[in-house]
């Protein structure tokens, strides 16, 4: 038994010697096959996962088309995966990371299989981190579509693509993945079903990427411009994006900006116009001490709006042009223009075009003395619910005209005719009335004197008459533009219909206030004069301030309609308010024939025919002015001058103002004659769609509107509505930069 054990050992021996030497020799096949089978790439449509550092990159590809075969390109993907937290960034990604790119040195692009690719990006996710760091990028997971343009009709051997790329959280790390797919040739097997995977990843991402709109004027969703606005003091530039949809925006609307390098856009803030169809992006630009370089650059606009499988984006590009101020509207949104509205309103009451009716009115509260505080109180609140309404009701006309596609604006129901030959036989009649022609019991258009507001007995106010004294100050105001009413209109008209009828009932509150005020503390009546003769006086004063108003009217009629037939309007509308002298007797008669006259001059306004000259434009030869032509604007501030552009009418009260104590006296009439100056006036007497365009693109929507051009400002420096000669030189040196004298 000994000597068999003893026996054994060698055996054991042997067999672990000859273990071992095995062992060795595959691991030497091993190492000597290693470069053969790394040489080997997998065949399919799939590729390896090359995993990096929180991320891993795979090359896709998917079956050629006979359209692709024929261009001689492949279509490919990129598929990334990010752990949580990371992401991988957009075409443009901010404020931080790098885009993924395709290395030129990659082994098919330096062998000449691949002789171009191209990224295709799908649509980003906005990021903000630490509240001032704004990026665009991808999470999770998202495939990039690669458009590869072959040398050869198909890969005649594996892609080998080399890719760098960035995955950030709170700090970024760069990955490098070596890439590499045998991509079968010929049409895919219909058994494999990773040739349907592939094709449908592919084919999925790319319709994620936005479509490109050649022509965003004719796109039914784009953003079609960018204005560049200076800063100004601590303020930074800002770049204004224009944009339209065929369906109201959501809430979730949003501009991706793409500009040249250097420069920064902050996530915008949006208005909603048109309600909804159209809305203005607000950006910030960085850095401010490099934001004049913008004009003139392309940038590109990704629009978004939408969720999900409902969302929409398509891309344009744009030249950054010179944007007013004016377009970003007061700062405060619509809180800030309701109370704009509401002062601009309030300051209204002692414009010209008021004065008439609030003398009267206010002659109507001197008579009053000795009534009721309930009556006084009562007749009051009625003049301001008339100013109201008809605030309201210009609101709804605004309205409505916008959804109509009709060009809106303050005043212009005077650019009417019907409206003005209206306008002249009730100022007429209300003339007549004053200077005793004839008495109307309770005036409609008054709320005038004591025995106007109570029946003669005594009694209750006459509600509605004092109502309706409202409504024609309200009308009589639409000529006139306060300081204040252009910025609160442009925000309104600009909107939505909720806007427009905000803002037109603040300013209508701020009308009202007056009466509103004396009607909160009725024996405030007291402290004006006892009734008296004066009144007497002061009645036939407003008599002829009336009929001054009347021929003033017929005088911008005559701007409107052949002079002939103004002149004949004003003719039938004196005959009305003459007639009650002649017919004494027969009541009834003598009303029918006010209300015949009066018919006539209304339908003799509406039937004539225009006049065969331009009104202002016209004449604009005269002196330094020259006919408005946006279109030359651009080109007399190339060549080192300043224009001077006066929107006016012959119905705007405030503009004639303007132009008498101002314009037309030195020394900016001086100024305005220099060669180096050149001074437009455009004439919105008539409806003209090119100037209320013009107005539009500054945010207004009223008149007077004044604006300086220059070297210094090819935007357009808008001046306020009541213009002094300070203002206005002021402007002109500043538009004509340094050197201004």
């Amino acid at each position: 038994m000994h000597i068999r054990r003893t026996d054994r050992q060698p055996l054991r021996q042997k067999a672990i010697t000859a273990f071992g030497s095995g062992i060795m020799l595959a691991f030497a096949c091993l190492t000597i096959m290693a470069p053969a089978l790394a040489a080997e790439a997998p065949h399919g449509w799939i590729g390896p996962w090359a995993e990096g550092q929180r991320s891993a990159v795979r090359l896709v590809a998917a079956p050629q088309t006979p359209d692709e075969a024929a261009r001689g390109e492949l279509s490919l993907g990129l598929d990334f995966r990010m752990e949580p937290g990371w992401k991988l960034y957009w075409r443009s990604p901010g404020d931080a990371g790098l885009p993924p790119a395709i290395d030129g040195a990659s082994p098919s692009i330096a062998d000449g299989q691949i002789a171009a690719t191209q990224i295709h990006w799908p649509l980003p996710e906005r990021f903000t981190a630490f509240e001032t760091i704004h990026t665009y990028a991808y999470e999770k997971r998202v495939l990039l579509p690669v458009t590869a343009g072959l040398a050869a009709a198909a890969p005649a051997a594996p892609l080998r693509l080399r890719v760098d790329y960035q995955v950030c959280e709170a700090l970024c790390i760069p990955v490098t993945a070596d890439l590499v797919l045998d991509v079968p040739a010929g049409p895919a097997d219909p058994l494999d079903r990773t040739a349907a995977e592939a094709e449908a990843a592919i084919a999925a991402a790319r319709a994620a990427v936005p479509a490109v709109a050649s022509d965003p004027a004719a796109a039914p969703f784009a953003a079609v411009s960018a204005g560049w606005i200076a800063g100004e003091g601590d303020a930074p530039a800002r770049l204004v994006v224009e944009a339209k949809s065929d369906t109201p925006f959501g809430p979730t609307a949003d501009v991706f900006i793409e500009g040249p390098d250097g420069f920064a856009f902050l996530p915008p803030e949006a208005r909603r116009l048109d309600d909804g169809r159209r809305i203005r992006f607000v950006s910030d630009v960085a850095p401010p001490a490099a934001d004049a370089r913008l004009l003139g650059e392309t940038v590109r606009l990704t629009l978004v709006d939408g969720t999900g499988d409902d969302r929409r984006a398509v891309e344009t590009t744009a030249q950054v042009v010179p944007a007013p101020a004016t377009l970003l509207g007061p700062e405060g949104g619509l809180a800030a223009a309701l109370l704009i509205g509401l002062l601009g309103g309030l300051i209204l009451n002692v414009m010209p075009c008021v004065l008439p009716v609030l003398s009267i009115k206010l002659m109507g509260l001197v008579a009053t003395r000795g009534l009721g505080r309930g009556d006084v109180r009562a007749s009051l609140l009625a003049t301001a619910a008339g100013i109201l309404l008809s605030f309201l009701a210009l609101a709804l006309a605004a309205a409505g005209l916008k959804l109509a596609g009709v060009a809106v604006g303050w005043g212009i129901q005077f650019q009417q005719p019907a409206f003005i030959g209206v306008m002249i036989v009730i100022m007429a009649l209300f003339a007549a009335s004053q200077l005793g022609v004839f008495t109307i019991r309770a005036p409609v258009l008054s709320g005038g004197l004591a025995r106007d507001v109570v029946p003669e007995a005594g009694g209750r106010p006459k509600l509605g008459r004092a109502m309706m004294s409202g409504v024609v100050a309200t009308l009589l105001a639409t000529p006139c533009s306060a300081p204040f009413v252009g910025t609160a209109l442009g925000f309104a008209l600009a909107g939505g219909t909720a806007d427009i009828l905000a803002v037109f009932a603040a300013m209508g509150l701020g009308m009202a206030l007056p009466y509103l005020a004396i009607a909160a503390v009725p024996s405030a009546i007291r402290l004006l004069p006892r009734p008296g003769r004066w009144m007497v006086w002061v009645k036939v004063a407003m008599g002829v301030a009336l009929a001054g108003t009347a021929l003033w009217l017929t005088l911008v009629l005559s701007r409107l309609v052949q002079p002939g037939a103004a002149a004949a309007v004003a003719v039938l509308a004196a005959l009305a308010a003459l007639l009650p002298l002649v017919i004494t007797k027969a009541r009834l008669l003598r009303w029918a024939g006010v209300g015949g006259l009066a018919v006539a001059a209304v339908a003799t306004a509406v039937l004539a025919s225009p006049p065969s000259g331009r009104g202002l434009q016209s004449i604009a030869a005269e002196g330094p002015w020259t006919a408005f032509e946006a279109g030359a604007i651009t080109a007399e501030v190339a060549k080192g001058r300043v224009v001077f552009v006066d929107v006016t009418a012959s119905w705007c009260v405030t503009c004639i103002v303007n132009e008498e104590r101002v314009l037309a006296v030195d020394p900016v009439a001086g100024r305005l004659a220099t060669p180096d100056v050149v001074a437009m006036k455009a004439d919105w007497t008539r409806p003209d769609p090119v100037i209320a365009d013009y107005l539009a693109g500054f945010g207004r929507y009223g008149i007077p509107f004044n604006v300086v051009y220059g070297p210094a400002a090819p935007q357009g420096l808008v001046l306020p509505e009541l213009l002094t000669a300070d203002a206005v030189t002021r402007a002109l040196d500043q538009a004509r930069g340094a050197g201004a004298g």
